[in-house]
């Protein structure tokens, strides 16, 4: 049974372990958690295992799942003695984590998101060369039981899909937040507005998932001439959404790289 501490446990970590629980394959898991709320929040719901430090306690997986600005700090008295060492840190690169580490380099780099709650994360995946095939296939498994996997031989496609799919879930909930309360402001209960925006939602994806190379032909497919999607589509580009949308996520991934060179003392 392959063995997995996370160090740090907020909401990523959260969902990870959660998606980890749920799947048909077995981990042990073990936390390091140094917030005492938290940590009796995670032993109660998700029944794992506390450990203070890895000093006493072999594990075969290390994942860095704390905040940024905190990993630098999270890196310094670990004893990884051998382990593999995965950061899903955002913004974090290889090259800093090797440096707090005092250059170990058996190191892996993912993006995933907080859809693995519900086992329906997209996961970027970078490896460092050390990485052997064999542990490149396990890690992979590891991420598929609450996901899809993307691998990338380009370590700066991890800080872009970041901004894609790491932040991504955030962009839709603020859609569909904005969504709900257009449709109360035309006099919508809030219960049925709610309704219709998620399986509006839910029911869009379903049908791009099979046309995604043809979007525009769906939109054209629900706009008719003079009709109430097209006075909809045009109101969107009166006001340029799609260029405000692009420099939201050139934003996102600016910030990646930012992330990066502030941590790396």
């Amino acid at each position: 049974m392959t063995k997995i501490t996370f160090v740090g446990c907020g909401n990523m970590a959260q969902a990870m372990i959660s998606g980890l629980r749920a799947s048909k394959q077995k981990f042990h898991i073990y936390v390091i958690e140094k917030n005492e709320e938290l940590k009796n929040k995670i032993q109660k719901e998700l029944k794992v295992e506390i450990v203070d430090n890895l000093d006493h306690h072999q594990t075969d997986i290390v994942i860095l799942s704390v905040k940024p600005k905190d990993v630098a700090e999270a890196c310094k008295n670990l004893n990884v003695n051998g382990s593999i060492v995965i950061s899903i840190a955002a913004g974090i690169g290889l090259d800093t984590i090797k440096k707090h580490l005092k250059g170990y380099q058996k190191l892996v780099r993912v993006m995933p998101n907080l859809n693995a709650f519900e086992g329906k994360s997209i996961n970027t995946i970078y490896f460092d060369d050390l990485i052997e095939s064999e542990d490149r296939k396990i890690i992979g498994s590891i991420f598929s039981s609450i996901g899809q996997n993307i691998i990338f031989d380009d370590e700066l496609m991890i800080d872009q899909s970041t901004a894609i799919s790491g932040s991504g879930p955030a962009y839709v909930f603020y859609l569909m937040q904005s969504f709900i309360e257009a449709a109360t402001k035309i006099g919508l209960p809030l219960e049925d507005a709610k309704k219709l925006v998620y399986e509006t939602f839910a029911g869009a994806c379903a049908t791009a998932k099979k046309n995604l190379d043809d979007l525009d032909k769906l939109i054209e497919n629900v706009s008719s001439k003079g009709g109430t999607t097209e006075a909809a589509i045009k109101s969107f580009d009166e006001r340029n959404i799609k260029e405000i949308f692009n420099q939201a996520v050139k934003n996102a991934y600016n910030r990646a790289l930012e992330i990066n060179q502030e941590n790396k003392n």
